[in-house]
């Protein structure tokens, strides 16, 4: 059965739909005729027709972004770097402005524990006195028995940290300066997204 559709300036306006048998000169006036022509089964409304050949109907492209919402979109992308960035550090240390001091006067007294010659005297490295028994020393891989096992395990794991904090910053500031010079919006969530934080940790 051959499918005949309604054409307003040259799109198609309505599918026509004719009882078995029928042709559209049967139920149409004559001056409507000018305008019906039979179509590919896949033909709908909205299609076009140049006068040859039927093409469906072309997406429209999406809207364009402003300068203003890209602007925006890189602020808002920005600031979920740095607090993706955040999250990955504070999943390899305890947060807390008291605790980061804790950790810089435990690596200070590590530091001068470990470059001092004579009797280490656990009162005078009170930071690491505190957890002998509990740190693990990294010369033996047991509990640390002494300041200087314990100066040991703070040692190691400040420098492990520096290691990893130091590839955070590393991928944090370059995503930023990306998002930056992004020329779209699709170019500025693809950096976004593209970033790796799982391999820093």
């Amino acid at each position: 059965m051959t499918q005949y559709v309604l054409l307003a300036a040259g799109v198609v306006h309505a599918v026509l739909a004719l009882p078995a048998g029928a042709e559209p000169k049967d139920l149409l006036p004559k001056a409507a005729l000018k305008d019906v022509v039979a179509a590919p089964d896949e033909v709908a409304e909205g299609w076009t027709y140049d006068g040859a050949n039927f093409a469906a109907p072309v997406a429209a492209p999406p809207p364009a972004v402003t300068p203003a919402e890209l602007a925006a979109m890189k602020a808002d992308l920005k600031r979920r770097v740095d607090t993706a960035a955040e999250e990955l550090r504070l999943s390899l240390i305890t947060p807390g402005s008291g605790q980061a001091m804790e950790y810089q006067e435990a690596y200070a007294q590590a530091q001068a524990a470990l470059a001092a010659s004579g009797e280490i005297k656990p009162a005078d490295y009170p930071m690491l006195a505190a957890t002998i028994g509990v740190d693990f020393d990294p010369e033996t891989g047991k509990p640390a028995v002494d300041v200087l096992g314990v100066a040991r395990s703070v040692k190691a794991a400040y420098e492990a940290f520096l290691v990893a904090g130091a590839a955070i910053r590393g991928a944090r500031l370059l995503a930023k300066a990306e998002i930056d010079a992004a020329a779209d919006a699709d170019h500025a969530q693809a950096v976004f997204a593209a970033i790796a934080w799982s391999e820093l940790g």
